[in-house]
């Protein structure tokens, strides 16, 4: 069953607007007429003004069936063109991903990047490994759950106590960082050989593990991130 797009409340609303505003203007003419039979006016005002109304009226009620007839041409070429409205909905969903929007799942790899020799997690190491996943093609990436947009921050913080900000929120560098992605199925294996290829370069300061999964979950951006913030 096809749905009718929800434009049609929109035209109950402009129709109601406008007929009220015809209604007004006919009050407006019968209201003159009447003030013809107790008030001693110029004929010829009154019927200057009669006029104007008319006037005024014929164009609103014009303007109504322009409206009308856009509308109509409208919800006729959405309908009858699925395909248009189906590309345009696709490249909405892609820019809703790419900005972190919404929700996503599907299939992917996931990175555990734990403390090496360093005895902490570097930000640089973090941002080669988020560079790495998309250039590979990744359609969303996460870091501790927090998702990675074009305006994510990531850097070191602290001395005494190393931490990493991601999206304004801090995280010990001493931990453990779980990095997730997803692919289409095409591109699945060539972000597994770039982050191996990146794990034989950081094995000696980070420990690396990468595996694929069929069930990837990457939550939309916080709505209190400041990233989200920004955008």
């Amino acid at each position: 069953m096809k749905h009718r797009m929800p434009l049609s409340i929109g035209a109950i609303i402009v129709f109601f607007v406008l007929g009220l505003l015809v209604a007004l203007q006919l009050k407006n003419i019968n209201a003159n007429n009447l003030q013809t039979s107790y008030a001693k006016q110029d004929l010829t005002e009154l019927q200057d003004k009669v006029m104007t109304l008319m006037r005024e009226n014929s164009e609103l009620s014009d303007q109504n069936q322009n409206l009308s007839d856009l509308i109509s041409s409208m919800g006729a070429e959405l309908s009858g063109d699925n395909k248009a409205l189906q590309t345009i909905m696709e490249e909405k969903l892609k820019a809703e991903i790419f900005a972190g929007l919404t929700d996503v799942s599907g299939k992917g790899i996931q990175v555990f990047m734990e403390p090496g020799t360093d005895a902490s997690v570097k930000a640089s190491r973090l941002l080669l490994l988020i560079n790495e996943l998309r250039s590979s093609g990744a359609l969303a990436i996460s870091i501790n759950d927090d998702r990675i947009v074009a305006m994510t921050e990531i850097r070191d913080t602290g001395t005494t106590n190393p931490q990493i900000v991601i999206n304004g929120n801090s995280y010990p560098a001493a931990a453990q960082f779980v990095i997730r992605a997803i692919y289409k199925d095409e591109d699945i294996n060539r972000g597994l050989q770039l982050v191996n290829s990146l794990i034989e370069q950081l094995q000696t300061v980070s420990i690396i593990t990468v595996s694929s999964s069929d069930t990837i979950s990457i939550s939309k951006l916080s709505e209190d991130s400041l990233t989200n913030r920004q955008i």
